[in-house]
């Protein structure tokens, strides 16, 4: 599954955005999820449609989620993407921007661990399932 979402993140695969957006097909994504290791028919399950109506409440309803709003920055008061939590608490990826971290880099610092110690034995976050992420 990793294989999988890290594809269809990958520059080569991620659509133009603004004018020039054309949707993804979902035969494309039926490929790279085969390709990643998913079984055919779980992946025409996944692309049949049958959760549209699940995915236009989430989509209409998720940005009126104050949690979810940027806390700093030209887009303070509204939602974007990437919107990243940690135990439900929001970090400020425009803050991580100003700093000149990339996401990841915010993400850990907001967990308490060094990139170079991700899943090394012996070096667990800071933050557990009941912390707020650490501030940047």
């Amino acid at each position: 599954m990793l294989k999988f979402i890290n594809s269809i993140f990958s520059e080569k695969f991620q659509p133009e955005e603004g004018d020039g957006y054309q949707a993804t097909p979902n035969k494309a994504l039926i490929d790279l999820a085969e390709d990643a290791g998913v079984a055919n028919k779980i992946a025409n399950e996944a692309f049949n449609l049958q959760y549209v109506k699940w995915q236009e409440v989430i989509n209409e309803n998720t940005p009126e989620e104050k949690a979810l709003w940027n806390v700093s920055g030209s887009n303070k008061g509204a939602m974007t993407t990437p919107t990243v939590t940690i135990n439900g608490k929001l970090v400020d990826l425009h803050a991580a921007s100003e700093k000149q971290m990339d996401p990841l880099e915010a993400i850990l610092k907001s967990l308490g661990i060094d990139k170079k110690h991700v899943g090394k034995s012996g070096h667990m976050p800071k933050v557990t399932y009941k912390s707020k992420p650490l501030d940047l």
